[in-house]
């Protein structure tokens, strides 16, 4: 088995992007609240005006997708990095934010940071499957796959030697 020791400092970048998206989910929950009072939708009703909706569709559709980007900045950043991650996962959010403000006004304004959120999902999803798979195959069957993409790198990159 693995003998690598995860250090506090592997953790914080993974930590931070995951307090920032609950920021984000908690300002986003919030912005729904004050769509209630402003097109005057009481708890529990989900309809309503437009423009309640509107906001509150984005909101679900943030939440809907929270418990399946969330493992996937963990898993990718103790897997394959934290840096790489972190960048990944905060264009994620912006895009998620960017998403949420569109939504808000217009919905078809919307598609175009719906689209990078998910493409950035995608980016984490396929660097936790790879992270996981090259773990897998070093443990079990002595392969270190991204091992040998650095050292072929190393070949033709003198500076990453």
């Amino acid at each position: 088995m693995s003998d690598q020791v995860v250090h506090l400092r592997d953790l914080l970048a993974p930590s931070v992007v995951s307090l920032v998206a609950s920021f984000q989910m908690g300002r986003f929950a919030w912005a729904v609240g004050q769509a209630r009072r402003k097109f005057k939708v009481p708890v529990p009703q989900t309809d309503g005006d437009e423009g309640f909706v509107r906001v509150f569709r984005a909101q679900q559709n943030t939440l809907e997708f929270a418990p399946l980007f969330l493992p996937c900045v963990w898993i990718s950043s103790l897997f394959v990095h934290p840096v790489p991650s972190t960048i990944v996962s905060l264009r994620y959010l912006y895009a998620r934010r960017q998403y949420f403000e569109a939504y808000s006004k217009k919905a078809e304004d919307r598609v175009p940071h719906f689209i990078t959120a998910v493409k950035c999902f995608q980016i984490l999803l396929v660097m936790s499957a790879a992270g996981i798979i090259n773990l897998s195959l070093k443990e079990y069957a002595g392969v270190d796959v991204f091992g040998k993409v650095v050292d072929f790198f190393r070949q033709y990159i003198p500076q990453l030697k």
